[in-house]
């Protein structure tokens, strides 16, 4: 730490900064900093914070920041942002969710972690991290082990059963045997019970099958970020049935009985495949109607022990403002052809709400030039030499 930030130190914007992150709610803004010397000055800001969120502008450099910035802080993750137009096509698999549940895992675990998002990440709705923490399934030694009831419970977490696990996400029971693959681990995890005792649990290979380390406990986390109880999946049903027809009448009223067709076999369709088969895909874009309490991803870190940093925030804007743009007309094109219901056009929060929510906490906006059109107004500006922030100063022996 002291090494890398050596250079920093002898930097007086960087001093002064450093002291108004101090102070609850306070937004800064530093100008003239390289991609690269951006990473820097913000790992050497966010020294003392166990939580760091750097808020990009699009997926790709998300990545890019996430990639380099594991060599500041091994702790990082990445939270990428969902399909918010494309809802209902599951191109992607669970590569999304897996990466998104191990941010979620670390922050449930109290773990310090630096989390690499977008904007856009911050605009969807979700469900409150508790009722995820409260899902986990905990597995020890003592504990009693009914294979009926854990495999109910490891499918309303979103986790497929399959004669034998292949991938993560997915689980079996077999003859006292149970395997599971959490999504946020690198070998699934075999528990072998005597009745409803626990004998042993491992981790095995998913190739050889062979054992990889015998544990004396372990912790299932969803494998969807939508837990829903029955009844809590009956109430939305019915919730969207009767919106449905509502909205069905609207449209016949208006002779637009294609329309109104169409939005009722979606639903028929929906209703057949929540209740005979407790279909968990597609539910994400009715969230509204499953969940009565949803907040931003922002709003799950402690405020004070939070830093935010927001990367190039006038092209941070831009993105914003092009993400609700396109949602709001794709959602309004729908709407009038019958695919959607009303209650899924109100899905997005909008970037003033969004950065409403930010301005409750410490942001830094980082950038390489001053802009004027941010969603936050820093209280404070500081212009930063680049000649003078060499990320190692020239300096050979500090690099080491």
């Amino acid at each position: 730490m002291n090494a890398l930030t050596a250079p920093l130190r002898e930097l007086a914007e960087f001093e002064e900064g450093r002291a108004l992150l101090k102070k609850d709610r306070v937004c800064i803004g530093y100008s003239g900093c390289g991609d690269s010397q951006r990473l820097h000055m913000a790992y050497g800001l966010s020294d003392g914070f166990p939580y760091k969120v750097i808020v990009t502008f699009s997926d790709l450099r998300a990545r890019e920041i996430y990639e380099e910035y594991q060599f500041y802080d091994r702790n990082t993750v990445l939270y990428p942002a969902k399909d918010l137009i494309f809802y209902q096509a599951d191109i992607h698999g669970n590569q999304l969710v897996m990466e998104r549940m191990k941010a979620l895992r670390r922050m449930i675990e109290g773990k310090p972690l630096t989390v690499v998002t977008t904007f856009s990440a911050l605009m969807t709705p979700q469900i409150e991290l508790e009722e995820i923490a409260d899902a986990v399934v905990h597995i020890d030694a003592d504990s009693i082990v009914d294979e009926r009831r854990l495999a109910d419970a490891l499918v309303r977490m979103g986790y497929e059963k399959n004669y034998q696990v292949e991938a993560p996400g997915q689980f079996s029971v077999r003859g006292g045997i149970v395997d599971i693959f959490d999504l946020t681990e690198e070998n699934p995890y075999r528990i072998e019970l005597w009745g409803e005792e626990v004998e042993s649990i491992r981790s095995f290979d998913i190739g050889s099958q062979r054992s990889v380390e015998r544990l004396s406990q372990v912790d299932i986390y969803p494998a969807a970020e939508m837990i829903l109880t029955r009844e809590q999946k009956l109430d939305g049903l019915k919730k969207i049935e009767k919106e449905a027809k509502s909205f069905s009448e609207k449209l016949r009223s208006e002779f637009l009985t294609e329309e109104a067709a169409r939005v009722t076999r979606q639903v028929k369709e929906l209703a057949e495949q929540v209740r005979e088969f407790s279909q968990m895909a597609n539910l994400e874009s009715y969230i509204r109607y499953f969940c009565a309490d949803t907040d931003s991803f922002i709003r799950f870190f402690p405020v004070r022990s939070t830093c935010v940093f927001l990367d190039e925030p006038v092209r941070i804007k831009e993105h914003a403002s092009a993400v609700e743009t396109e949602f709001r007309e794709s959602m309004k094109h729908r709407l009038e052809k019958g695919y959607i219901l009303p209650g899924q056009a109100d899905l997005l929060y909008t970037a003033d709400k969004t950065a409403a929510f930010l301005s409750d906490m410490r942001v830094v906006l980082l950038s390489a030039m001053d802009g004027k059109n941010v969603l936050l107004k820093p209280q404070k500006k500081f212009e930063v030499n680049v000649k003078g922030m060499n990320s190692y100063n020239s300096s050979f022996e500090a690099l080491v």
